[in-house]
């Protein structure tokens, strides 16, 4: 919660930014030599990173050199973001959709996102906060605000992801909710490379692994 604003402060937010997508494309390659079904790597990108006029070439030149399809990648921009520069995000959104990228709105629900910008913005994906889906079970009203969020989404022909499941009580209630796709402990913990390879190749002790499906 602090680095972050710091680097953003220093200037130091936009090479960071860089390694960090240079890093997640160097991973996708290395996943796709061992012979795995390719997967979408879910990047969070800065508002101070999207102003960055060198963002389109350096993104395109880091994508050659992986060789990894652009398609595969998707960056994550919060409402706030979003809302700041809508005509800025916009433009950016739309080169960088060019080269075949895809964009998700994530913590849906915490900033102040008008449908205006839902339907007119390059976005595939809605990210549920997990403030709203960690009190699903006890609280009524948040079961009705992630199920009219799914609806909401599905209904501007967007894919929901449901952040933050960490019980099967949870998974059961987003499954009834048909809700896409969901992140969480429950599914797993963050990983670094070598146990996200044998998470995917043989799953864990308490997961099976993985279907993929493309």
């Amino acid at each position: 919660s602090e680095f972050v604003p710091l680097a953003e402060q220093s200037g130091l937010i936009v090479p960071l930014g860089y390694w960090v997508i240079s890093r997640a494309l160097r991973d996708m390659q290395a996943l796709l030599e061992l012979g795995l079904p390719p997967l979408h790597m879910a990047i969070n990108l800065s508002f101070r990173q999207f102003q960055d006029s060198q963002l389109l070439s350096t993104l395109s030149r880091l994508i050659a050199e992986r060789g990894v399809e652009a398609q595969w990648l998707e960056f994550e921009l919060t409402e706030t973001a979003v809302m700041r520069r809508s005509d800025l995000v916009k433009q950016t959104m739309d080169a960088l959709g060019r080269l075949g990228v895809r964009f998700s709105l994530d913590d849906f629900g915490t900033g102040f996102s008008s449908f205006v910008h839902l339907n007119s913005l390059p976005i595939t994906l809605l990210k549920i906060d997990k403030s709203f889906v960690g009190g699903m079970e006890q609280r009524e009203e948040n079961r009705k605000l992630v199920h009219a969020m799914i609806n909401l989404a599905h209904n501007l022909n967007l894919e929901v992801v449901a952040e933050g499941v960490e019980t099967p009580e949870q998974l059961d209630l987003l499954r009834g909710f048909e809700c896409d796709q969901v992140q969480g402990y429950l599914i797993s913990k963050p990983l670094p490379l070598a146990e996200l390879v044998e998470y995917l190749m043989f799953g864990s002790g308490e997961q099976p692994a993985l279907e993929i499906v493309s």
